[in-house]
């Protein structure tokens, strides 16, 4: 859970947010290596996280070290909810032992929970701390994985290409 609530607090949540989903996905790829739709959905998301935690990195340069001035208790308490999930928790997540996952839809399925709540804290973000372009950027990719992941679920043997993959 987020303790520290300035901006920079948040984007050093989000980039070990971002090494967490990558670390999993890649070893997600290569529990599934026998079903190779899947294990290329893993790969690239382990890839994408990894540019984002770079995107992250980007932004802690140019983050202030203090509160927005306007930063009220109760959005103090958003940004701590939308940051307290059992998805972000390495010892009680859903990829706390990956070996208890046992198929494809569990994977996708925790990989979708995990993918909504890291979106949900993005978007309190950007809208308590203010938004920037690369931070749109990168909630429009984890918009793109929530997408990729649920047609995964839905349709057996869908490719993900990319973030640039566009679904017919």
């Amino acid at each position: 859970m987020l303790e520290d609530l300035t901006l920079k607090g948040c984007i050093e949540f989000a980039i070990t947010t971002e090494e967490f989903g990558a670390a999993n996905y890649s070893r997600l790829a290569e529990k599934f290596c026998d079903i190779p739709d899947i294990t290329q959905l893993f790969t690239r998301l382990s890839e994408d996280e990894l540019v984002h935690k770079k995107q992250f990195s980007e932004l802690l340069k140019r983050a202030p070290n203090t509160l927005n001035d306007v930063q009220s208790r109760e959005t103090d308490d958003y940004l701590k909810a939308m940051s307290h999930s059992i998805f972000f928790s390495r010892y009680h997540g859903p990829f706390k032992d990956i070996e208890a996952i046992r198929n494809r839809e569990d994977a996708l399925l925790k990989t979708l929970e995990f993918e909504k709540a890291t979106l949900g804290f993005y978007k309190a973000v950007e809208e308590v701390q203010g938004g920037s372009e690369l931070l749109s950027r990168i909630i429009e990719a984890e918009r793109s994985h929530v997408i990729a992941i649920m047609k995964a679920l839905l349709v057996e043997g869908s490719k993900f290409r990319s973030l640039q993959d566009t679904w017919s």
